[in-house]
């Protein structure tokens, strides 16, 4: 098991797995479900949480800059969990060795959308907070965003087999799901 993992004396093989094999498939599970909610979340971001909050023209310009700069941080927290998804089926599929940026990707991004629910949906109201800041505050999560999805990204193309080998996988796979089209 990683040292990341390794928490003193806590013994990971108590925990029962049920019918999955591996702990990546209860991550893949379990980030799947959080891509749910943040489609929900990214949904809430743009349009506002309740129907008056839908009439952007009411708003004084800068606060509609601000609902505008979280609105892109919605929109790029989406697809570092879709790559964290990409990642972690590879990681199923393969076991291949992870590659280096692939940790402090998870962790920007990871970080990023934790600070996207607090701030840009006002969870705890700490939305306030933020608004102090301005502009500031969504283009700093911008930043750790968009470098987050990168590593995740190049970690991504680094794992990926060959189209080849997909290939055969995906025709391997159909004939044995379905073997009347072989």
């Amino acid at each position: 098991m990683p040292e990341f993992f390794n928490f003193g004396d806590w013994d990971w093989s108590r925990i029962p797995q049920g019918p999955f094999n591996s702990r990546l498939w209860w991550l893949l599970i379990a980030l799947s479900l959080a891509l749910v909610f943040t489609i929900q979340a990214v949904e809430t971001a743009i349009d506002g949480a309740w129907p008056h909050q839908h009439r952007a023209i009411r708003s004084l310009p800068r606060s509609r800059a601000v609902q505008q700069g979280w609105a892109l941080v919605a929109l790029l927290v989406v697809p570092g969990v879709i790559l964290a998804i990409g990642i972690v089926a590879v990681h199923i599929w393969r076991a291949p060795v992870s590659p280096d940026q692939q940790a402090l990707g998870a962790v920007l991004v990871g970080v990023g959308w934790v600070l996207f629910l607090l701030f840009g949906l006002n969870m705890f109201r700490f939305g306030s907070l933020m608004s102090n800041l301005g502009m500031i505050g969504p283009i700093a999560i911008i930043i750790l965003l968009i470098v987050g999805n990168l590593l995740l990204l190049t970690a991504f193309m680094d794992i990926l087999p060959s189209l080849d080998v997909v290939r055969s996988a995906v025709e391997n796979g159909v004939r044995d799901l379905l073997p009347f089209t072989g």
